[in-house]
């Protein structure tokens, strides 16, 4: 079987997201738990250590807020760092003349670029109406609800809702409604 991992444009895109607050405790953090982001050449990161990353970052980043909260504020940050580069601001520009029901399969099938065990499914309930079923949520489903919420906000979802649901320690669905 081949190794679980998370290819490093991912690992990237999320420590240069948080910016400033990557300081020298965090990146120490890091390291024990695995993630040397100071390596000459960086390379891609075991699903293990990544999801550790994930963990050691919210207790770092966010201690006075509930784990989930933490983890969802992470995910949006996500967002707001790609909007911190060329390609990313042009892409999240375009993202309210797409609307919300094109933004959310884009979202939907990104997560599968990720990594190389990723696996999810979009369900279409209705107008504003779906289901997002993914394998992996990295140890907690707040992450990705973070990334769904802050993309479709910015795809012009108005009365958005996520909800989480079915989170087993890995797999999760996502309720997601807005206003159609």
């Amino acid at each position: 079987m081949e190794e679980e991992i998370v290819y490093r444009h991912t690992v990237e895109g999320l420590f240069r997201s948080i910016g400033d607050r990557l300081t020298p405790e965090l990146r120490a953090k890091l390291t024990a738990v695995g993630l040397d982001l100071d390596a000459q050449s960086p390379r891609n990161t075991s699903r293990t250590v990544f999801a550790d990353s994930l963990r050691v970052t919210v207790e770092h980043l966010y201690p006075e807020f509930d784990v989930s909260e933490g983890y969802r504020r992470l995910g949006v940050g996500i967002i707001q760092g790609l909007e911190q580069t060329v390609l990313g601001k042009s892409l999240v520009s375009m993202w309210p003349i797409f609307g919300p029901q094109r933004v959310v399969v884009r979202i939907q099938e990104s997560f599968e670029t990720v990594n190389n065990y990723m696996k999810s499914e979009l369900l279409t309930q209705g107008p504003g109406h779906h289901l997002i079923r993914v394998n992996e949520c990295n140890g907690n489903p707040g992450y990705l609800r973070g990334i769904i919420e802050a993309g479709l906000v910015r795809a012009g979802a108005k009365n958005l809702r996520v909800e989480p649901f079915d989170f087993d320690g890995h797999a999760c669905s996502y309720r997601i409604q807005w206003a159609p």
